[in-house]
């Protein structure tokens, strides 16, 4: 169901994109939406998939959920920001349930995006962090 990870650099240079969303539709639609926008995507349920992808390459954005089902966005975003190898990645959260001042002031992620989201806001967000 989702894209298969490509561990060497793409022909074309495109920008990679870690996706970290368990509902299936929110990360079907999202895979799509930035497919779209001519990147390559890569997506993940669970944190310990995402965590693999991190090991074969790394993204030049991570989009990732708060509420997963092996741990907390939140938490694995602090542990991302705290390592050298990895801080330099801009990190967007989602939310349904968390409000974005309480998700910033808790870990320092380069944005919060709060579900539902509109699509085109969600996309100049993704290509904020790229540019």
């Amino acid at each position: 169901m989702f894209p298969v990870c490509q561990t060497e650099k793409n022909m074309n240079d495109k920008k990679m994109v870690y996706v970290v969303e368990d509902d299936g539709d929110i990360s079907e639609m999202i895979v799509l939406l930035l497919s779209n926008a001519d990147l390559e995507v890569s997506a993940s349920a669970t944190l310990s998939d995402f965590r693999e992808l991190l090991d074969s390459q790394l993204p030049d954005l991570i989009v990732m959920d708060v509420m997963l089902p092996d741990g907390n966005g939140m938490d694995e975003c602090r542990e991302l920001k705290e390592s050298s190898s990895l801080k330099h990645i801009p990190l967007l959260l989602m939310s349904a349930h968390a409000q974005s001042h309480l998700v910033i002031s808790e870990c320092p992620a380069d944005g919060f995006i709060a579900k539902p989201f509109d699509i085109y806001d969600f996309i100049d967000r993704v290509k904020l962090q790229l540019a």
